[in-house]
């Protein structure tokens, strides 16, 4: 929490302040008037604020000037070298700008400022109402509860589609149980109770009997192959012996072309050839065992054998031979082992048939099977039939089981859908309830905020206006329009009456400043610097009085406020010390601007006793001054206390009372009964101090007539008077005002029931009445 007191704003090339300018903050005054005619440069230092605060220069806004960023620097100055500087008792906090926009040292002592112009006090009264909403937005945006309200209500829409969706298909699933139900011919009492007792039965059967039938399928299937297998391998069988007799002959006709003595010098080759694969170098002949032409005799033999063509066709029939029979003899094995196999497979399929295993349904050929092969073609063909009668009760069986499956899933489908409907017909309308609930609590809780600033608006506004009868304000959201804000009041008797209708400018203005302080101070007011800029320019006499007081009473609940005004009975009263309890403010007053120095200070705004004070201090004082500067305030005091108790003075036009008439009205038991409690409440115990005012004011009731003579007119009767007169007279009226007059917390104006007391309750006056 940023709540540390100010101790000085200085403020670079903004706007007027061509040359900087710095304000020093006096301690322990949470109030800065800044005093000043038209053009010296109040505006600029809200500005400044609102520059620091919030990154902009609003006094500019509304004017017709588009974006002003480039109107912020001072005549002359570019925008880098604008600067606002603001030092706390925790640090400095500074605010530019660069070429890309707002740069901000260190942030976190940066202030939250609401600054509010004379401008801008209609706009919150004459705006549209959605632009008027945008003041209130952070009080009572509730776009993420409205956004829950929303989302609640969609999901009511979506499980309210989703329960008709349920239920239709509660009634598709009945729809589809019922089918079943007419298609299994309607058994049983209904269709649930039904399709609950299929469900429940031992399916395992089906899955036994489509397996019996599945093996008396695979059994024919394994049977009924064979004749066709077996045409082809008898077949194959023909062709092989075809085949063989045929090689038979071919080697037959190749061996009568051939000697007898040829064969047999071959067969001898052969033996050779087949010698010397073993013995790759003889030295002697093996058949004449002769060395003579040993030499080449291996080559000389294979040579012989390759040369003889007869040789290598004869080789080739014998091989040929060999290879048919080969063929031949497995041909006939393949043709044997299936007509063994056609007897095994027979003998399995009577087996089967006779086990005992099948149902009596299923129809079963005429047995035995045919060992002919003609007849067992016959025979297959005669029952084909019953092969695909078999192979539908095998397709049966799992159509069945899928069917008890498929009812099964529907019944769960169907307790599914009903336990999902029934859980959103009780929550739909919970969720409806909920989004109501959750819409009253939004409309009660913005309800709430609008009524606690209507109703501190109608405390401020009647603080203002007293015995008005203007004081039932009503801010409301608009129920048609989103983001929306009306305002009303009630005026003459006539209920929800636009004050825009009704009120004079005056009253629109106050309304629109009473709107605006009661929206700030509910902001974290403690962390805020508020910034009044020239707020009080059309309202008369009598309520600025009032709305100094107002915005004094609210002021105190910020952590700084700056006003900024031209209306000088502010600067006199403080100056007279005037003002009402609590309105202890640090004044300041600018000078006239000027292109060559920018902003500037004419000098403390003191007040007079402080003047008075100064004088009196001035080693050679100025009697014929310190006298005048005594008369005039003594006559401040003294006119004060013939308020207070209400003391008879003569009746002249203008109400104009000269010291003589004042001094002379405060008399008798009132005279004797004045004092004055000095309270020092800096001091443990607050140290009390009584002075009698009956003392002081005898005495300069004695030396009233120096003042005339020596501070008031030119008489030469002063020059008989020694000035030590006079100094006396000043030091009369400084006393009796430091009794009656706290520097800090004013004069004693508020009745405590006992006697009067001042805001710091620093001075009390007694009596609280006149006596009798």
């Amino acid at each position: 929490m940023n709540t540390n007191p100010l101790i000085s704003i200085q403020i670079e090339n903004l706007r007027g302040s061509v040359t900087p300018f710095k304000l020093t903050f006096e301690k322990n005054k949470k109030l800065t008037i800044i005093y000043g005619e038209n053009g010296t440069g109040k505006s600029t230092v809200a500005d400044a604020f609102d520059f620091l605060g919030n990154g902009n220069v609003g006094s500019l806004d509304r004017r017709g000037l588009g974006p002003t960023q480039k109107f912020w620097p001072s005549i002359g100055k570019t925008a880098t070298e604008v600067k606002v500087t603001l030092e706390t008792q925790a640090g400095a906090c500074s605010v530019a700008l660069d070429k890309k926009g707002i740069v901000v040292s260190n942030d976190n002592l940066r202030p939250k400022v609401a600054v509010l112009r004379r401008s801008e006090i209609l706009g919150l009264i004459e705006a549209k109402p959605a632009d008027r909403y945008e003041q209130i937005r952070r009080f009572v945006d509730v776009t993420g509860v409205e956004s829950a309200e929303g989302t609640l209500r969609k999901l009511a829409i979506d499980k309210g589609k989703e329960y008709e969706t349920a239920t239709t298909r509660v009634s598709e699933n009945l729809g589809e149980i019922e089918r079943f139900w007419r298609q299994a011919g309607s058994p049983g009492a209904n269709a649930l109770d039904w399709a609950t007792q299929e469900v429940q039965k031992d399916q395992s059967y089906l899955d036994t009997r489509k397996a019996m039938i599945d093996r008396l399928i695979a059994a024919w299937d394994a049977l009924a192959a064979h004749p066709d297998k077996l045409a082809a391998l008898a077949n194959q069988a023909k062709v092989a012996e075809s085949a063989h007799q045929q090689a038979k002959k071919e080697l037959a006709d190749i061996t009568g072309t051939v000697a007898n003595d040829y064969l047999a010098v071959l067969d001898l080759l052969k033996a050779a050839q087949a010698h010397f694969k073993s013995h790759p170098n003889p030295t002697v002949c093996p058949l004449c065992e002769s060395s003579e032409k040993v030499a080449g005799l291996v080559e000389k033999v294979n040579h012989r054998i390759r040369s003889q063509d007869a040789h290598r066709k004869l080789e080739a029939a014998k091989q040929n031979v060999v290879s048919k029979e080969k063929a031949l003899d497995a041909a006939n094995q393949r043709l044997a082992d299936a007509e063994k196999k056609i007897r095994e497979d027979a003998a399995a399929f009577v087996t089967l048939c006779g086990s005992g295993e099948l149902s009596l349904d299923l129809v079963i050929p005429t047995l035995p099977v045919p060992d002919d092969l003609t007849n067992l073609v016959q025979w297959i063909k005669a029952n084909q039939n019953k092969r695909t009668a078999w192979e539908k009760a095998s397709n049966d069986c799992v159509a069945d089981k899928k069917f008890i499956n498929t009812l099964r899933t529907s019944l769960d489908t169907l307790a599914a859908n009903k336990r999902i409907a029934k859980e959103l017909e009780a929550l739909v309308p919970r969720i409806k309830e909920v989004a109501e609930l959750v819409a009253e609590q939004r409309k009660k809780f913005t309800d709430d905020i609008l009524s606690a600033i209507s109703s501190r608006v109608g405390e401020l506004y009647d603080a203002i206006h007293p015995n008005e009868g203007l004081d039932k304000i009503v801010l409301a959201l608009d129920a048609a329009k989103r983001a929306s804000l009306e305002i009303a009041t009630e005026f003459c008797g006539k209920k929800d009456a636009p004050p825009q209708a009704y009120f004079s400018d005056s009253h629109l203005d106050t309304l629109g400043l009473c709107i605006f302080l009661a929206l700030a101070e509910r902001d974290a007011p403690e962390e805020k610097l508020l910034v009044l800029d020239d707020v009080l320019g059309s309202v008369d006499e009598p309520h600025v009085e009032r709305i100094i007081g107002m915005i004094y009473d609210v002021l105190q609940k910020f952590r700084h406020a700056v006003v900024t005004t031209h209306y000088r009975p502010w600067r006199e009263k403080f100056r007279w010390g005037m003002l009402k309890p609590d309105q202890t403010c640090h004044f300041v007053e600018l000078g006239k601007w000027g292109l060559d120095k920018g902003i500037s200070l004419s000098g403390a705004i003191i007040p007079e006793i402080t003047r008075l004070k100064m004088l009196l201090a001035d080693p050679n004082p100025d009697v014929q001054a310190v006298t005048g500067k005594a008369g005039v305030i003594l006559e401040a005091l003294l006119d004060f206390l013939t308020l207070q108790y209400a003391c008879a003075v003569p009746r002249k036009h203008g109400n104009t009372y000269v010291l003589g008439d004042l001094l002379g009205a405060v008399n008798g038991k009132l005279l004797a009964a004045l004092k004055v409690e000095v309270l020092d409440q800096t001091t443990a115990g607050n140290v009390v101090t009584t002075v009698a005012l009956k003392p002081i004011l005898d005495e300069i009731m004695q030396v009233a007539q120096t003042r005339n003579v020596l501070g008031a007119h030119f008489n030469q009767t002063g020059f008989d008077l020694y000035p030590e007169d006079g100094i006396r007279f000043a030091k009369l009226v400084e006393q009796l005002s430091d009794a009656l007059v706290c520097p800090d917390h004013g004069r004693p104006m508020k009745d405590t029931g006992s006697y009067w007391r001042n805001g710091g309750d620093t001075r009390r006056l007694h009596p609280l009445k006149k006596p009798g």
